[in-house]
């Protein structure tokens, strides 16, 4: 699978959006995107990158969770490119519900539907086992110190995370990361225990 991070609107707030293809662009492929963002500023990226002699661009829409900054352009790429947009909570624009162990073709491989409450009810991650890489959408998986209030909602989605083999995360709105990601989870999870839980 082969991972795209696209360029983001500098004029808007917006969050990081993943194109994901398959490593030979093959007709099984599904061509996926992951968190849209809040505009149409993107097509003419996804427009020059190859993604497979008489495929569709974006077949699939994925949202990590449905607030503005992931979700707003979602109707846009059904329109532009008739793509199919999948969330956890109905939307604008959602053709179909997620739910949790959910398996999705993406590209050449296939992502794992985790919900990860904390940031909102309807957060989701996804994981690819084979390639050990974690789409984490605004789940916050970096927190160095205790204190602050927290759900424990929030605390089983950590809980769930920690047990996957993760060597690469690439969050919502930070640089992708890959250095030490479980030790960071279970830090983060450590921290948050030793927080204001309710």
């Amino acid at each position: 699978m082969r991972v795209f991070q696209l360029t983001r609107n500098p004029k808007v707030y917006t969050c990081r959006s993943y194109l994901l293809l398959g490593d030979w662009n093959q007709l099984d492929d599904v061509n996926t995107l992951i968190d849209p963002g809040t505009d149409d500023f993107t097509f003419s990226e996804i427009d020059r990158i190859s993604t497979g002699c008489g495929k569709v661009p974006v077949e699939q829409v994925l949202l990590t969770h449905n607030h503005f900054d992931h979700a707003a352009s979602a109707d846009l790429f059904r329109q532009r490119y008739g793509a199919r947009v999948y969330a956890w909570v109905d939307g604008p624009g959602v053709d179909h519900l997620l739910h949790e162990g959910q398996i999705l073709r993406a590209g050449d491989d296939y992502l794992e539907v985790i919900h990860t409450p904390g940031h909102s009810s309807d957060s989701i991650a996804f994981y690819c086992q084979a390639e050990k890489l974690l789409f984490s959408g605004d789940t916050q998986l970096r927190i160095r110190s205790s204190g602050g209030k927290y759900t424990q909602d929030y605390v089983q989605s950590l809980l769930k995370l920690s047990q996957r083999h993760i060597d690469l995360v690439y969050p919502g709105h930070d640089e992708p990361f890959t250095h030490d990601v479980q030790s960071i989870i279970l830090e983060t999870l450590k921290n948050v225990r030793n927080s204001n839980v309710v």
